[in-house]
């Protein structure tokens, strides 16, 4: 069975209340996890996607972990879990990271399914996500996005509209971005969004727009460089999940298949810590062509190409026109393979 894998940006904000009624903020998270059949010693490490790092981590025992801390905003956080030679374990666990206390409890053998309690940014995204999976496939972006635009003033929210801002007019985007508070209008995301508004998108069917990023060793490339041959531009990052499997299953079979051919990967991290970025290269031995300016998802490079879903790939033909755009990765589909083989005919 093909599994799809896709990592999407997200953060939130909520509040709690006041035994004696008054609505505030809560200041700090308290994040409780039962583990379920997890060996005593795993490591566990507490990932925020929307900052590209790890905030915290701790060891599993007696089947339980906690962490403890503060968020500037909600943001979508990973659980990772290595074993005790430090080799990453299969089990992880996404959700939405508050100023709240939360419960995540789940089982080893099916982790990503576990029970999150408390965060009411994780409820919302479950609601969406039903829609998403139960409706007609006729009807299932009208319904997403009425199901935004109704639950609006909310980083989760927020973030999937960004996600699905290519398949609604910059008109009401704009319109949408009018309606929002203060709060979010002027978060990164609602910032992103706005600003995106006002751009013009990059489609199949244009030029490729030049990219600028040095390697690990801080030697500069662009990717006019390659101009002539075929190019597979991936976005990716240390953090996503998906991406890191495409890096170790997809990859490194269209590097091996394509090496006497004209075509080159150029791997763009969306990290910016380089420590990151470095071991996670290493980890996945990526031997192509990696590069970074470090700046996130703030990065012109990353705007100029509209990315706010990872692993994303844009795949360039020989005279610099963008084919075909990719969003997720899809194992066993070999999606980009057949495309390649297209161009290279």
């Amino acid at each position: 069975m093909k599994r799809i894998f896709l990592v999407l940006l997200v953060i939130s904000i909520t509040f709690s209340c006041k035994k004696d009624g008054e609505i505030t903020k809560r200041e700090t998270f308290d994040l409780t996890v039962s583990a379920k059949n997890f060996l005593d010693s795993t490591k566990v490490y507490l990932y925020n996607r929307d900052i590209d790092k790890n905030i915290d981590s701790a060891f599993v025992i007696n089947e339980r972990f906690k962490f403890s801390g503060k968020v500037d905003l909600p943001s979508l956080c990973y659980l990772q879990f290595y074993d005790k030679n430090n080799k990453h374990i299969e089990p992880y666990k996404f959700f939405f990271l508050e100023n709240e206390n939360i419960s995540i409890s789940g089982d080893y053998s099916d982790f990503i399914s576990a029970k999150v309690t408390g965060s009411n940014q994780t409820d919302l995204y479950s609601k969406y996500d039903s829609i998403s999976i139960n409706s007609d496939k006729r009807y299932k972006v009208d319904k997403e996005i009425d199901f935004l635009f109704s639950n609006a003033n909310n980083q989760m929210t927020l973030n999937e509209l960004l996600y699905k801002k290519k398949e609604v007019s910059k008109d009401s985007l704009l319109l949408f971005h009018k309606k929002l508070d203060s709060i979010n209008s002027n978060s990164p995301k609602g910032q992103e969004l706005l600003a995106y508004a006002k751009t013009v998108d990059i489609k199949p069917g244009d030029k490729f727009r030049d990219v600028v990023g040095k390697d690990l060793n801080g030697k500069q490339h662009k990717l006019s460089d390659y101009k002539g041959k075929v190019i597979l531009l991936d976005f990716w990052a240390a953090g996503c999940y998906p991406c890191r499997l495409q890096n170790k299953k997809e990859f490194p079979e269209l590097v091996k298949k394509y090496s006497n051919d004209d075509f080159i990967i150029v791997s763009y991290s969306l990290d910016t810590d380089e420590k990151s970025w470095r071991k996670s290269s290493q980890d996945d031995k990526i031997n192509w062509l990696s590069i970074s300016d470090l700046k996130g998802m703030k990065g012109e490079n990353v705007k100029n190409y509209a990315v706010t879903a990872i692993p994303n790939s844009f795949l360039i033909d020989q005279n610099g026109v963008i084919v075909k755009s990719f969003v997720g990765f899809s194992e066993g589909a070999n999606i980009i393979e057949k495309e390649i083989d297209q161009l290279l005919k």
